[in-house]
């Protein structure tokens, strides 16, 4: 059975110990002088851990050890002056920015499934042409015709490509084969058309070859878009009460990269018609995405 006295010399024995351990890091701070900076590189971690294994040795009664650790703990955490260290924030990870609209949504998964335009294999342009046709039903009201006519110039140069022995130009290169196609439907080649809609229409269509027919004719097909369109302003007086024509001149002015024509349009509108802020709104914002 053991003693209440032994106890009590136990308790007596480990809070000598632990003095010791005290006196021993007042003593060396005295001896080092109060102006003493202390260069050690151990951390504040290491020195409250040190801290720990002196008590640990004091409460199991191993004087040598705290002797050993005391002298550690003065020479390395004395006098020392720890500088908070501050968790560094997580980096932001930027996240996609999602359209407003749930057809919007649509719209942006669908276009992912889109083949590579310039394919000269009728199976991708095909495969579009039925991505195109999902858009105009699933997609926003907006935006319906302009999908149904991408759905047809599809459709139409999947079609050229897979019968193109029928049209005698087999031996052709694919983007002659595209301008072909694509020339027998202009409405007012070399000649002005009684309607603004006509030369819109034209207008797409060079402003199409210049992306899909050879690279050798670009600039002369954008050259003849913008020539389209200008016969088309001239023929409406640059009025924007027919807003489907003024959306479609607006859109392709920006497919030939030609952003200025298009604000120079709708600047001539607003003195002229003084048309709705809304929708010449939603004219400068096609022009700014």
């Amino acid at each position: 059975m053991i003693k209440k006295s032994d106890n009590k010399n136990r308790v007596y024995g480990i809070v000598g110990l632990v003095a010791l351990f005290l006196v021993g890091g007042i003593f060396g701070f005295i001896i080092n002088g109060t102006t003493r900076t202390n260069h050690s590189v151990m951390s504040m971690s290491q020195c409250q851990d040190l801290a720990r294994k002196i008590v640990y040795a004091a409460d199991t009664n191993n004087p040598d050890l705290i002797l050993q650790l005391n002298k550690v703990f003065s020479e390395n955490c004395n006098d020392r002056i720890f500088k908070d260290v501050k968790p560094q924030p997580k980096p932001v990870e930027k996240q996609e920015k999602l359209p407003e609209t749930t057809c919007g949504a649509v719209e942006k998964l669908l276009k992912k499934e889109l083949g590579d335009e310039n394919s000269s294999n009728w199976h991708t342009h095909s495969f579009n042409a039925a991505v195109y046709s999902n858009l105009v039903e699933k997609g926003c009201p907006e935006n319906k015709e302009k999908y149904q006519k991408l759905a047809q110039r599809e459709a139409e140069i999947a079609n050229v490509l897979k019968n193109n022995n029928e049209n005698g130009i087999s031996d052709k290169p694919t983007c002659e084969q595209i301008e072909y196609l694509l020339m027998q439907r202009l409405r007012c080649h070399e000649e002005v058309c009684g309607h603004s809609s006509m030369h819109i229409d034209d207008a797409q269509i060079y402003a199409n070859l210049s992306e899909r027919g050879c690279a050798a004719n670009s600039k002369k097909y954008k050259q003849l878009a913008k020539q389209e369109l200008d016969i088309a302003r001239a023929l409406n007086d640059d009025s924007l009460e027919d807003r489907q024509e003024a959306t479609e001149m607006v859109e392709t002015y920006k497919r030939l990269q030609m952003q200025a024509e298009a604000a120079k349009m709708i600047e001539k509108a607003k003195k002229l018609t003084n048309p709705a802020i809304d929708f010449i709104i939603q004219l400068e914002k096609i022009i700014e995405e």
